[in-house]
């Protein structure tokens, strides 16, 4: 009886395994086909892959409605897309969602707690829009000068021009106390792993830590 167990459970596996490299061996398929613009094979390798649930297929497949790349513009498809990826935790679909919901201020509050997921991964493009956006403030964002600065900092670290930039004008905003709270805040700061939303996020002003 235990043999027969074995035999099954090593069946299931290799059955699994099969899957999970054919499933990786077509996303990269995929990708090459994207990569040389040659959208339509693209769009015919994602779209499968995506339905069954790939978080990378649905990031490209978000990009693709948005940009326009082989289909229609379609940001409603680019959003829900873009929102199957970042339910799996997918940073950079984090980002995308984030920035279609907060840039036209369709909905600030879920632009933000969008881009506060992808940039508690470590996503330099969110924590940069995301300390844009505590700089600015909005009706639905009070502003908040220090998590402007903890994000920018962040942002800057690569030392690349433009956000060292972008940090350098908004300190001169700020005052040092605000400077010296932001910088503490993100020397404190620790990448999360693959951050997915809880069933409920505040959205109106992060935490303090």
């Amino acid at each position: 009886m235990r043999f027969w167990l074995q035999r099954f459970l090593l069946g299931a596996f290799t059955i699994l395994l099969c899957s999970l490299l054919s499933a990786a061996a077509d996303l990269e398929s995929a990708k090459r086909a994207y990569e040389q613009k040659d959208y339509s094979t693209a769009l015919n390798e994602f779209t499968p892959l995506a339905e069954q649930g790939n978080a990378g297929a649905q990031l490209f497949l978000g990009k693709m409605y948005m940009n326009g790349q082989g289909v229609l513009k379609d940001p409603e498809q680019a959003i829900k897309w873009f929102k199957a990826s970042a339910l799996q935790g997918n940073a950079d679909a984090q980002f995308f969602l984030g920035a279609m919901y907060l840039l036209p201020q369709k909905d600030i509050g879920e632009g933000v707690k969008w881009l506060r997921l992808s940039a508690e991964q470590g996503n330099q493009d969110a924590q940069y829009l995301l300390g844009k956006a505590y700089m600015q403030g909005a009706k639905e964002l009070p502003r908040d000068p220090v998590q402007g600065e903890k994000w920018l900092r962040l942002a800057a670290e690569q030392n690349l021009d433009f956000y060292q930039k972008e940090l350098l004008a908004a300190e001169r905003e700020m005052n040092p106390d605000q400077i010296a709270k932001g910088k503490a805040l993100a020397e404190a700061w620790k990448p999360k792993v693959a951050a997915a939303p809880a069933a409920k996020t505040g959205t109106q002003q992060e935490q303090k830590n």
